[in-house]
């Protein structure tokens, strides 16, 4: 009997300790920023935790920033930036010109302006929205067209293409024409056939493309969308002393938890058992917390380890790492290394970078040496870019290159999918005709 109420004991105590690790791994998964509010409410959920604000943030900031050779860094300020929604609004409602009547339809219309500066849905679908006809909706769509940026209430890149060049200072009645009735064969980069059909040289086919990339196809992304811009801060700190590299967690943005001792002294009647419970979730919390802090710091400095030549050199030097040996070195799941690094931030010499970015494939050269798929892009761009334009390489004559200058034996396929990550057409779209 005595057996039995042990073996329950004990099986009842692995299934609260399995429970509260599950717990507990969950939180890695939060960067420092999502920590505050997933604190916050679970301050309103149990009256005896208490959120202690640290207000140390900005003096070691000050310190750390003082400490280091490279400057702190956010990105994505956070402020409500204007969209271009709000741009267009007020330039209707600066514009003398333009009735209180069609600035009350262009505010019903704006709404189905994109955060790119497009109208992409149909007249028709905004008409009966607006309950306008189909006519009023085109009017009102020219006369967005013919507000600032150039380009913007466009319904497609062609006509967004067409306002911008309407409107440059010198009008290339080329560009217009080809534009305007030869989109798809100029887009398709069927030049050849294009040339046959206009009458214009290869060459003057060639000035028109140069000119179309000064301009924007995405008006309005300059402006901001009407969600809340996110600040990125560090989540953790890699940082050189005496020649040793050292990685804290940024914890002063992070409350301190604190037990209420006016109710925690009351575990006597009827509320005993409740405060009991949310004293073992405060004491819960604090021990996830602590699990989290030391569990991203272990992944950064097994990072910072097997990362070294990066944290000495730089960004070029970085090696392919996988969440596998991280995980393997650490005796952890691989799973724990992935919420570890989600999402979160760290700050070096060398810049503000996102956990993920130490980790990528590689590839063994021909000399036994490894190299990243970052270190490979690197590569193939600098080839590109040095490639004579008017023959430009091929998949596979870039395979070849890579292989025979660069001892980097990867396949054409790949080749393919480096070059379209990096944003590079096609040798037939990349070839020049001057």
């Amino acid at each position: 009997m005595r057996h039995d109420l042990q073996l329950v004991q004990t099986q009842t105590l692995k299934l609260t300790m399995t429970q509260e690790l599950r717990q507990a791994i969950s939180l890695l998964q939060y960067s420092t920023l999502d920590l505050i509010p997933f604190l916050q409410e679970q301050a309103l959920e149990n009256p005896l935790l208490e959120l202690k604000t640290q207000e140390t943030y900005a003096s070691s900031y000050q310190q750390r920033k003082g400490n280091s050779d490279s400057e702190f860094t956010i990105e994505n300020v956070g402020y409500d930036k204007e969209s271009i929604r709000d741009y267009i609004e007020a330039q209707i409602l600066l514009d003398k010109t333009i009735t209180k009547t069609e600035r009350n339809y262009v505010e019903k219309i704006l709404p189905y302006l994109d955060d790119n500066g497009y109208f992409t849905e149909s007249t028709s679908f905004i008409a009966q929205q607006i309950k306008v006809n189909e006519h009023t909706v085109d009017t009102l769509i020219q006369l967005v067209q013919g507000l600032e940026p150039a380009g913007v209430g466009a319904r497609n890149l062609q006509e967004c293409i067409l306002l911008q060049l309407k409107r440059l200072p010198k009008r290339s009645r080329v560009a217009e024409e080809i534009i305007e009735e030869h989109f798809h064969l100029f887009a398709e980069k069927a030049w050849k056939t294009l040339s046959k059909q206009t009458g214009y040289s290869l060459k003057e086919i060639q000035e028109v493309s140069d000119l179309i990339v000064t301009l924007e196809p995405k008006p309005g992304i300059r402006y901001g969308s009407n969600d809340h811009a996110k600040y990125i801060i560090p989540d953790l700190y890699v940082t050189e002393i005496n020649h040793e590299w050292i990685v804290s967690l940024n914890d002063e943005l992070i409350p301190q938890i604190e037990i209420n001792e006016i109710y925690a002294n009351h575990l006597n009647g009827d509320d005993g058992r409740y405060i009991q419970e949310k004293i073992q979730h405060c004491h819960w919390l604090i021990r996830s917390l602590d699990y989290r802090k030391q569990t991203l710091i272990r992944v950064m400095e097994e990072i910072v380890r097997l990362q070294h030549s990066f944290f000495v050199n730089g960004p070029s030097f970085l090696k392919p790492l996988t969440l596998r040996v991280i995980a393997e070195r650490l005796d952890v799941h691989e799973s724990t290394v992935s919420r570890a690094t989600k999402e979160k931030y760290v700050q070096t010499p060398y810049g503000l970078f996102e956990l993920k970015y130490f980790f990528s494939q590689g590839y063994v050269t021909t000399l036994d040496e490894e190299k990243s798929s970052r270190q490979v892009k690197e590569v193939l761009q600098s080839i590109i870019e040095k490639e004579n334009k008017q023959k430009p390489y091929s998949d596979q004559k870039l395979t070849t290159l890579l292989k025979k200058e660069y001892s980097i034996d990867i396949s054409r396929r790949t080749v393919a999918k480096y070059r379209e990550q990096l944003h590079i057409p096609s040798s037939s779209q990349r070839k020049r005709y001057d």
